[in-house]
């Protein structure tokens, strides 16, 4: 398929670029069994596309969003159980504020200039409000004189190349990090679909990737938690170390029903089983260290717990 093939074709030549601001959105699903909510930090197509759908009552649309700056904050919310009416445990959100980002908007109908709606979690207690102002019409000429670049995705497509590449223009996926999204397929129904996330190396229009990726982090512009769970990423100590979703789940149950001390004995224990094998010895080690590491962050038993079940996605998304 050549790129922009669609939008071309179906879609009018059009891409419509819209700013978006919001207040505070929370676009993330609370990880089960936990009790921390966190955020993602992009606006992934099935959402802003969804949201658009709904708004404006088309159904032959495509859509996605890049955050270009937020602020963090965190709010404790207990849900109520629908038939007794009792609220259940609490629950920390983490919540994105002073949100302001860029849309791509793929319609075969003509779109208004300024658009409201709602985004994310937790509408019914306001969150999720944004104002949409068009900024520009793209054409498929004037995304390609732009040059397709190479870079980082700033964004979470669907793995289907009608859409990445013949509605978006992203011609090449070198080293992707895959992952699934929710997609509508009904009022009512839906079906989870394969997805190319955020941090995937590809090649495309330079709105939709961050193109210099080896930028340094900017720690100012990451909440305290990001910054957290970036010094692990970029930590040289879990370079090469593969661990079982078992081994990390069990950890993370460790440390969050009985605190940091708890973990660290169940890493010493397992150490001194496999104090022959320096391999598993090490991977042990290095699972010590980032215990000792998260309590002394002084981030809460949940949120910890959280960091060490995803263990596995934040070391990939720097491997590639």
């Amino acid at each position: 398929m050549k790129p922009l093939e669609l939008l071309l074709s179906r879609y009018n030549d059009k891409l419509y670029e819209y700013t978006l601001k919001s207040d505070a959105m929370i676009l993330g699903e609370r990880f089960k069994g936990g009790v921390f909510r966190p955020s993602a930090k992009v606006l992934r197509y099935s959402q802003i596309t969804g949201a658009l759908k709904s708004v404006l009552g088309l159904t032959d649309l495509h859509a996605v969003g890049v955050i270009d700056s937020y602020s963090v904050e965190y709010i404790i919310y207990s849900p109520q159980d629908k038939l007794s009416r009792r609220s259940k445990i609490p629950l920390m959100a983490e919540v994105l504020t002073n949100v302001e980002a860029r849309v791509y908007v793929a319609s075969a109908a003509d779109l208004p200039d300024r658009l409201e709606l709602t985004v994310g979690a937790l509408k019914n207690k306001g969150f999720g409000v944004a104002s949409m102002n068009l900024k520009r019409i793209l054409n498929r000429e004037e995304i390609l004189s732009g040059g397709l670049k190479e870079g980082r995705l700033a964004t979470r497509l669907p793995f289907e190349e009608e859409i990445y590449n013949g509605v978006y223009g992203i011609v090449k996926i070198y080293k992707p990090i895959h992952g699934y999204m929710f997609k509508s397929i009904s009022i009512t129904e839906g079906i989870y679909v394969k997805a190319v996330m955020e941090g995937s190396k590809v090649r495309g229009p330079d709105f939709l990737s961050e193109v210099n990726s080896h930028n340094p982090v900017r720690w100012e512009e990451l909440s305290y938690i990001d910054i957290v769970v970036e010094k692990i990423r970029q930590d040289r100590r879990f370079k090469n170390m593969r661990f079982s979703s078992k081994e990390l789940n069990e950890l993370a149950e460790a440390y969050e029903r009985y605190g940091p001390s708890a973990a660290k004995l169940l890493l010493l224990n397992k150490m001194e089983r496999v104090r022959r094998s320096s391999r598993e010895y090490n991977k042990l080690n290095s699972l010590l260290y980032l215990v000792n590491f998260l309590k002394d962050s002084g981030i809460q038993n949940s949120i910890a717990a959280y960091i060490i079940k995803k263990l596995k996605a934040i070391l990939e998304i720097r491997r590639w």
